[in-house]
């Protein structure tokens, strides 16, 4: 495939092992957890909820993965979290990366700043669009346009958005593999998913700019199967 299990192991046991807290969660998902990193404080760790089966919990950490270094590797910046490498800690195999956040060192999602009211419904979805608009430039397979997905990046009154999750494929298979070799393929693979979600996407960020409560903040874990673009960040 596009990634060797051996040499991520690998670089895992040459790791120092980093001991994380459950103080330091920054927020949960199906398969992940995220992690401030305590002695970093521009990074973050995503850990597999099932240490044991790491493998599987951390399938989109690998195409993360191998997102960030096709982007790495390109000109330009591309409005995604950028992954680095694989460490070992207490909590099992962990990927660290980028911590995106505003110049006040917050990392407000595109949820937060609707409810606040900090931004409009209409200059939401205009944000998203200009960010697939500039994966077209890299080749990324955007795949979860979730609105909890997209944090603020810098000073507001530029209003730039990175995408800190759901940015490659879910799964590791052939498809997959074309999808992260072929620039064309992604494309067309993240404009149509957008086209697929847009309209619930609408929905839950006018649910949120309304002050709707029940959009205040990410579905529990038990409740992520909703498809309203309501689940808790990875």
């Amino acid at each position: 495939m596009f990634f060797s299990y051996k040499s991520i192991v690998k670089k895992i046991e040459c790791s120092e092992k980093l001991i994380l807290n459950d103080t330091d969660i920054l927020s949960y998902g199906n398969k992940r957890i995220c992690y401030y990193h305590a002695k970093n404080s521009s990074k973050i760790i995503k850990i597999s909820r099932d240490p044991k089966h790491w493998k599987e919990g951390h399938r989109q950490s690998l195409t993360e993965w191998h997102v960030s270094d096709k982007v790495k590797s390109a000109k330009g910046a591309c409005p995604i979290s950028l992954c680095h490498h694989w460490i070992n800690t207490n909590k099992g195999p962990g990927l660290l990366v980028d911590r995106i956040s505003d110049d006040k060192g917050e990392s407000r999602t595109l949820r937060n700043l609707l409810f606040k009211r900090e931004l409009t419904v209409k200059k939401a979805i205009d944000l998203v669009e200009e960010t697939i608009q500039i994966f077209s430039t890299f080749g990324v397979p955007a795949s979860d346009f979730n609105i909890d997905n997209f944090i603020l990046d810098g000073a507001y009154d530029e209003y730039r958005i990175i995408m800190v999750d759901g940015f490659s494929p879910k799964k590791t298979n052939f498809k997959t593999f074309l999808l992260l070799n072929s620039s064309i393929l992604a494309n067309l693979y993240a404009k149509r998913k957008w086209r697929l979600i847009k309209d619930k996407f609408t929905y839950c960020a006018q649910k949120v700019y309304a002050g709707d409560y029940n959009f205040a903040a990410a579905m529990p874990l038990s409740d992520t199967s909703n498809c309203d673009g309501l689940k808790a960040n990875q």
